[in-house]
């Protein structure tokens, strides 16, 4: 068993304990003793309203994207989707009287969270787009750029070694990944960066692997997950590649902590598409007018959890919520977001819904910059 699993099944048992003794207190008082539903009710305001405080305090006194309050979603997602279901179905079966507006909750919470932890999270898409870009000129052939972002590995499985099998399918000339690579626990780091390594060994290109760090791993680790593989991993610094028919393609990745912008306002070469890599969208804010084309993000996950006709209640960026994913327009340049193709770790729960994971192929080409825009 993985650390991860180690750590969640602490979760589950720690989220029954206080499902257990909220029935408890809950059962003691005539009002809602007398119905399942009231009984569920109150559990779960209880629990809400515990839950956002604790939140809330967390952004406030830890910091505003505290890995903490995974822990508190955690414990909701466990109670919701096992232990308020089974408590409430105990009670409607000793009273033998089934409420069924209940009921029909209960099933829909046990099936949704079934299907965001053990459907959605292998249900990878593979998106291409085709870009055209007037840095280059029109008719030129397509260059060939698979971007991923957000592996957040915590060991070994099937999903990784098929998203890699993926990738390597499509022929990439080019494969870019904005950050986040291991997830916790980091008491023993081990299988997350054994599977890390794994996954990027297992990646092929002909340009290479372009990679810029995150924020979800410790330093060290990242360094020794990248130590000896073939892969170019660009700290506030180009990597440059002619593509031997006039056309040049210039990628400056930045460090998460402490970009620095300072190199963009290098003379551009004849024929040089530049492309801005970073872990957070969030620094499209600091691009126009510094003579960027395209920009790769990732850091979002898409939300990884969307409410149909809402989107994702939680980016984690301070951008709209509609640039949580997908390729958009954001000033003069291309904003292209990944969605990832793994999902928070450590003290979270391994779940999607509506958001599946993405291999995003992006067709880069001359043309009219207007074109992009139809496509």
């Amino acid at each position: 068993m993985t650390p991860y699993l180690w750590l969640q099944t602490l979760y589950l048992g720690l989220s029954l304990g206080i499902v257990a003794a909220l029935w408890r207190v809950a059962g003691r008082s005539a009002r809602f003793r007398v119905s399942a539903t009231r009984r569920t009710a109150f559990v779960a305001g209880v629990l809400a309203l515990v839950s956002g405080v604790a939140i809330a305090l967390l952004k406030t006194f830890h910091e505003p994207h505290s890995t903490y309050q995974f822990t508190v979603i955690a414990f909701d997602y466990y109670a919701a989707m096992l232990w308020l279901p089974a408590s409430a179905w105990l009670a409607m079966a000793k009273a033998r009287r089934v409420e069924r507006p209940l009921a029909a909750v209960l099933v829909l919470c046990t099936l949704g969270g079934a299907y965001a932890l053990f459907v959605e999270p292998n249900r990878m898409q593979i998106v291409e787009r085709r870009l055209a870009l007037d840095a280059w000129p029109p008719g030129s052939p397509a260059l060939r750029v698979v971007h991923i972002s957000d592996l957040q590995t915590v060991g070994p499985n099937e999903r990784q070694r098929l998203a890699a099998l993926s990738i390597d399918a499509l022929e990439p000339d080019l494969i870019v990944v904005t950050g986040d690579f291991i997830s916790g626990p980091f008491w023993d780091v081990e299988p997350a960066l054994g599977a890390a390594r794994e996954f990027f060994e297992s990646l092929h290109a002909r340009l290479g692997i372009v990679v810029v760090d995150g924020h979800a791993e410790r330093e060290q680790d990242r360094e020794r997950l990248f130590a000896g593989l073939d892969v170019r991993f660009l700290k506030n610094e180009w990597t440059r590649f002619d593509l031997g028919d006039g056309r040049k393609l210039a990628l400056y990745g930045v460090r998460t902590a402490s970009p620095d912008f300072a190199p963009l306002a290098e003379p551009r070469a004849s024929g040089e598409l530049r492309v801005f890599l970073s872990h957070v969208p969030d620094l499209s804010r600091e691009l126009d007018g510094r003579g960027v084309d395209v920009h790769l993000a990732g850091h979002t996950h898409g939300g990884q959890i969307c409410i149909p006709g809402f989107g994702p209640p939680m980016t984690l960026s301070e951008l709209p919520r509609e640039f949580a994913r997908g390729l958009h327009r954001f000033g003069d340049h291309w904003l292209q977001v990944s969605p990832g193709i793994g999902m928070e770790g450590h003290h979270a729960p391994r779940i999607r819904f509506f958001c599946p994971p993405e291999i995003d192929l992006l067709l880069l080409e001359g043309g009219e910059p207007e074109l992009a825009a139809r496509q």
